[in-house]
């Protein structure tokens, strides 16, 4: 009977479609949202806090978490005016933030904008960063 090594790079290969981790998706939103489990944000006094662009993040993030819960009617790419209207900030601070200061840490996909599960702590440390 042979057994099977397991390849020693498998411990840094990722499937992009495994689930974000959720521990870390619930320690960058806990400080800014709350979400009820129809997909409603209620933003907190720490949201207003932050800058406009941040606000861009965290609401991309929180549509990741509504995916991880599993709420149906939630898709997770956005666009522009999507987000603008959700975190309620302009679509020129959108636009600047998905297009332009943190396009590399965004996704755009034909649906819209997303961040992909491996810029989770990137953005975890951008935001408590202030950067």
């Amino acid at each position: 009977m042979s057994e099977h090594k397991q390849d020693e790079l498998d411990e840094i290969f990722v499937d992009k479609n495994e689930p974000a981790d959720k521990r870390l998706v619930v320690e960058i939103l806990k400080p800014y949202v709350t979400i009820d489990l129809i997909g409603n944000i209620s933003f907190s006094e720490n949201f207003e806090k932050i800058n406009n662009q941040h606000k861009a993040l965290i609401y991309l993030i929180s549509k990741k978490a509504m995916i991880l819960k599993g709420i149906k009617s939630i898709t997770e790419p956005s666009k522009i005016p999507e987000v603008s209207k959700g975190a309620f900030i302009s679509k020129s601070d959108v636009k600047n933030a998905l297009c332009t200061n943190y396009k590399k840490l965004v996704l755009k996909e034909k649906e819209g904008y997303v961040i992909p599960n491996h810029n989770l702590k990137k953005i975890k440390n951008l935001i408590e960063n202030g950067n």
